[in-house]
């Protein structure tokens, strides 16, 4: 699973969509979209404000790894 897998999972868990996650992460909608097919990859920071607006830590992201 890729980080924009990972990414999509979780906002869906979340019960956010592109248009929130993107709002509470300060990037734009397309930004998130790209993301989850995989057309970009977020920058470190993207991710850590794409994972702060969801309340999941970087790691898990990153590498699929849940921290406890």
């Amino acid at each position: 699973m890729n980080i924009g897998d990972r990414i999509k999972k979780e906002r869906k868990q979340c019960g956010m969509t592109q248009e929130q996650l993107a709002l509470e992460a300060g990037v734009t909608q397309r930004c998130v979209s790209h993301y989850e097919r995989g057309q970009r990859e977020p920058q470190f920071v993207a991710i850590g404000k794409i994972m702060e607006a969801m309340g999941f830590q970087m790691q898990f992201v990153k590498e699929g790894v849940e921290c406890e």
